[in-house]
């Protein structure tokens, strides 16, 4: 039982979309158990809207599950409408999560409900952060483009930005995934911000519209598309440049933490020779009055050249954790060049100027004056390794 103050805090989770997309079952995986009746049928089988409290992280939901707006009768879109229209009602005063269902025909979203989400959004005005839209009962071996070109179509089609998309595999009711997919429905609920949703327009949405607005949907498609196939090669050129400017970056950082631990390593180096000077000039005192051990000079180079070698170790320990430093730089190096290499379809091409700034990036590491001297193989393995996959860096 929900205690009064709980009411005051209690959070809407309202569930649109059209008949057959899977909002009972989703919704009963959100709960983590059968609540919502679900089924497979050429009808709808949500026919009034149902509503459950639950708690989702620490904050407490009212979740409802609303009847799909279109149907094959204008009586039943007229009781449609009017559900969903008592949900919003319902929790007009409190803070909502909307979260809007599409289903797909073999990967295509589906005239119907793009039409539902614009009447819908039309009458209330949803807030993208406030919004999550689940493409659901998708094919797990689906194409590895389809989340990222299914958004880019959702949002020309929706005409509005998107914050939250969810792409939900089939699912059945034994699915050894379910869980899975409870916590991340669950997460993407938790990190979107409840909005209140004011009605400013009737759902207007009647048989006829429907099939008006299918057909300028339709049209309206064939332009994306054609626009989509126009621009294409540029928005891939784009994108990969994109790409290599993000590895380029991790470029820049490694190369300046390669000199950065090369300049380290050869102070360190410098104060090793003085700390084994000054070990042998303790210890040269320390043989001169070997005689007298309790002499203050006996027991003052004792107790220098103990110190000494305290920072002779601590200083060899240093050295060694720059060594794994500059060996791991050095394989993230190799391994950014590798990816530059696939961005650019297997070319190494200095006419790519991500690739002409690595060989000046190298260039100013392997004649900057401050490391030109440290004794450690990290550049001159850099150099072999460009040489020996890219050819001479000269």
């Amino acid at each position: 039982m929900l205690t009064s103050r709980a009411m005051l805090d209690m959070y809407g989770l309202i569930i649109i979309g059209n008949s057959g997309v899977g909002k009972s079952f989703l919704a009963n995986i959100i709960l983590g158990k059968h609540h919502f009746k679900h089924d497979f049928s050429a009808r709808s089988v949500t026919h009034r809207t149902e509503s459950t409290t639950c708690i989702l992280g620490d904050k407490h939901y009212r979740i409802y599950n609303i009847p799909g707006l279109i149907e094959g009768d204008e009586e039943r879109i007229a009781l449609n409408r009017r559900e969903i229209s008592r949900a919003f009602e319902e929790q007009k005063e409190h803070p909502l999560v909307v979260i809007y269902v599409f289903g797909h025909q073999n990967g295509r979203i589906r005239n119907e409900d793009i039409v539902t989400f614009q009447a819908i959004h039309k009458a209330y005005t949803l807030s993208p952060d406030s919004l999550i839209i689940i493409v659901n009962g998708l094919p797990p071996d689906r194409p590895n483009t389809y989340n990222k070109k299914t958004r880019a179509a959702l949002i020309d089609l929706l005409g509005m930005k998107l914050d939250q998309i969810c792409y939900i595999d089939h699912l059945n009711s034994v699915d050894i995934h379910r869980e899975d997919v409870r916590k991340y429905l669950i997460d993407t609920i938790l990190n979107v911000h409840p909005r209140i949703h004011i009605k400013t327009n009737n759902i207007n949405l009647m048989s006829d519209d429907i099939f008006e607005l299918k057909d300028d949907l339709d049209i309206l498609k064939i332009q994306i598309d054609n626009e989509r196939y126009e621009h294409e090669d540029v928005i891939e050129s784009m994108e990969r440049e994109y790409e290599a400017v993000q590895r380029l970056s991790v470029l820049r950082r490694l190369f300046c933490q390669g000199k950065a631990d090369l300049y380290r390593l050869k102070s360190f180096r410098e104060q090793e020779r003085h700390l084994i000077s000054v070990i042998g000039q303790w210890e040269a005192e320390e043989i001169a009055y070997a005689d007298d051990h309790s002499s203050d000079h006996y027991i003052l180079a004792v107790t220098n050249k103990q110190d000494a070698q305290e920072q002779l170790t601590k200083n060899f320990a240093t050295q060694r954790q720059i060594n794994v430093a500059l060996n791991v730089c050095q394989k993230d190096i190799e391994q950014i060049c590798f990816e530059l290499e696939q961005i650019y379809d297997g070319r190494f091409d200095r006419g790519y100027e991500s690739i002409r700034e690595y060989y000046v990036l190298l260039d100013n590491l392997r004649f900057d004056p401050t490391v030109i001297d440290v004794q450690h193989d990290f550049i001159s393995n850099l150099c072999a390794f460009t040489c020996r996959r890219y050819g001479n860096i000269d």
